[in-house]
């Protein structure tokens, strides 16, 4: 099926709106809520989009139905240029709370072991030897995102929560990042705290127990970082 869109150099189709007598960078109807990406809509009806900074790929819409499809869908036909780890994971993540057992056989494959179920054990293990690996240089986004779900499940059990996601948007495309609200009505980092262990090579797993029932901080309340927020995606 031919695409109904064309993915064209920015200048060269700065050039293109200049024939269509438009300035691209100062002639755009509206500025996108979501990415913040420009939008021309042609004369001939065609939709011209850039990105915000005018210097990544530009695409030219043959349609505006095209065009619409496209926000509809919530999905551009470029992946974002700097690939987080939950880029990499793609629509997985918006399911991301059926994920433990495939994330925990990718650490079993991975790391080389044979855990059969999430314990605590098991997390611990996982999360020594993905340091290691970080070490070593050889630790996957995808290591940290699993690492995120199987220490997540956990957190979750224990404090009678659930996930939710923290939707964001890349150059192009949404980004999802999982979070964890408490039984308690408060919100866990979850992400921010793996991440932030692997990169500062903690691996003592009880500290993040220790850390999610402390009272030496002021827990956010989920009432409260949810107002007038619509980013925010109940997994269950």
């Amino acid at each position: 099926m031919k695409e109904c869109y064309q993915i064209k150099e920015p200048n060269e189709l700065v050039d293109y709106l200049k024939e269509q007598g438009r300035d691209a960078f100062h002639d755009w109807d509206y500025q996108l809520q979501t990415n913040y990406g420009f939008v021309h809509k042609l004369k001939n009806g065609q939709v011209a989009f850039f990105d915000n900074h005018y210097n990544q790929k530009a695409i030219l819409f043959e349609t505006e139905k095209c065009f619409d499809d496209v926000i509809k869908a919530d999905r551009f036909p470029i992946d974002n240029p700097e690939q987080e780890m939950f880029d990499i994971e793609g629509d997985r993540m918006k399911i991301f709370h059926l994920q433990a057992d495939h994330y925990r056989e990718h650490l079993n494959r991975v790391l080389k072991f044979d855990f059969p179920e999430i314990t605590k054990e098991a997390a611990q293990a996982y999360l020594k030897k993905v340091i290691g690996r970080k070490i070593k240089t050889l630790t996957t986004g995808t290591d940290v995102v699993a690492l995120i779900s199987v220490i997540g499940e956990l957190v979750k059990a224990e404090t009678g929560g659930k996930w939710f996601l923290v939707k964001r948007y890349g150059t192009y495309n949404p980004i999802y990042e999982p979070n964890i609200l408490t039984s308690a009505g408060t919100v866990y980092f979850m992400s921010s705290r793996i991440i932030g262990r692997v990169k500062w090579r903690t691996s003592k797993l009880e500290d993040i127990f220790i850390d999610v029932h402390s009272t030496l901080t002021e827990p956010i309340k989920w009432t409260k970082y949810a107002k007038n927020r619509d980013n925010l995606i109940m997994l269950e």
